[in-house]
This record gives C-alpha cells, sequence and structure tokens, in this order.
C-alpha cells in the first residue's frame, strides 16, 4: 500500500511542477505500444497498446488493449506443473489531457473487460496423469495517467493504472485491497502520432 501511495504522490508532484502552456495542438491520434509489470514485482510481464484520441485539447478518448502473462517463472513444483496462465484485458476511457511544452498528461477513466486462463498438471509417478483448468471473465475498471515525453512524431510514454476493482465492488471487504494492489499496472514504451 505504501508503494502505491508513493507512486501516486511523485506522479501528482511530477504533474503539477511542470509548468502547463496552451498548446496548439491539433487533434490527434496516437499509437503507444509499451511492456510492464504489476506491483507484484517480477512475477507478471504486460504488453499492451494504448490507441489515444484527442478530438480537442481537453477531451482524450482511449482503447487500453494487453496481454498478461501471469507468472512468467512458470511453476514446478511438487510434480505440480503450470502449463499456461495469462490474461487478455480490454478497456475503453475518457478523460482529459494537460500540456505543457514538450509533453502531455492524460487522466482516464478507464472500463472493460478481463478474461483469464490458467492449467496446471499434476504428473506424479504414483498416479494418474491429472490437468485442471480455469477460464473466467471479469469487469476491469479503473483510473489510468498517462505521460507523454517527446516532440514531434515520435514520443516516450509511461503510464500507471490504479483498478478500481474488485475493491469497489457490492459486497467487497478491505481484503480486496490486495488484489487491487497486484493488478496496479506500471508501462512503458514508444508512441507514434498517426495524425
Amino acid at each position: 500500500m505504501k508503494l502505491i501511495i508513493h507512486l501516486s504522490l511523485a506522479i501528482f508532484l511530477f504533474t503539477f511542477t511542470l509548468g502547463y502552456s496552451q498548446s496548439e495542438m491539433a487533434r490527434t491520434l496516437t499509437i503507444e505500444p509499451g511492456i510492464g509489470i504489476h506491483t507484484n514485482f517480477g512475477t507478471d510481464l504486460l504488453i499492451s497498446n494504448l490507441l489515444q484520441w484527442n478530438p480537442n485539447k481537453r477531451l482524450a478518448i482511449a482503447s487500453h488493449s494487453s496481454f498478461n502473462i501471469n507468472n512468467i517463472t512458470q511453476r514446478d513444483f511438487n510434480n505440480v506443473k503450470t502449463d499456461y496462465n495469462y490474461s487478455l484485458n480490454q478497456k475503453f476511457g475518457a478523460g482529459t489531457t494537460l500540456y505543457s511544452k514538450n509533453s502531455s498528461h492524460t487522466f482516464l477513466f478507464m472500463a472493460g473487460m478481463k478474461y483469464t486462463a490458467y492449467q496446471e498438471t499434476l504428473d506424479n509417478p504414483n498416479f494418474n496423469k491429472v490437468s485442471i483448468s480455469i477460464t473466467a471473465s471479469s469487469p476491469d475498471y479503473g483510473m489510468m495517467y498517462s505521460l507523454k515525453r517527446g516532440w514531434k512524431k515520435y514520443f516516450f510514454t509511461c503510464r500507471f493504472y490504479l483498478p478500481l476493482s474488485p475493491w469497489l465492488t457490492y459486497g467487497a471487504t478491505i481484503e480486496n485491497v490486495q488484489g487491487t494492489l497486484r493488478d496496479t499496472a506500471l508501462e512503458c514504451g514508444v508512441g507514434i502520432k498517426i495524425k
């Protein structure tokens, strides 16, 4: 929890220490591929893409897609082997963009779905080989901050996603905060202005 508070505070301070100016940017469409991790550091790998359209200076509309390899060091312990463990996420969102001289800061509310698939196999010489697989779909909604830093057509981008599910669902308890922290994502990548 302290990590999330410190990251949020750092992003907030960084955002407001830059002077904002009225950019004369025209309508822009950007594609921003990236890679990232969840805040359970070292066990997940995210391959993502943010497609963002700014129909005017302040309004931002976005689509975020990601393929998550959950537990990149596939488990093989006590004759139990993880065959696969991945998630597919698709979110859409809207928010606002603030501009400074060579960067922009976008704040988005995102909502969508997450599909997770998981399979493990028990391969013990004393027993028959048995596999179990689970698939599930769940809502995924939260807040995303996107920093773009660059000039003209190409730029670097960093994203921070704080999920609000399962934390803010009906019947949720304080234990759900652990799931929220596990799904908090940090991503970095490059982007290109298409239009």
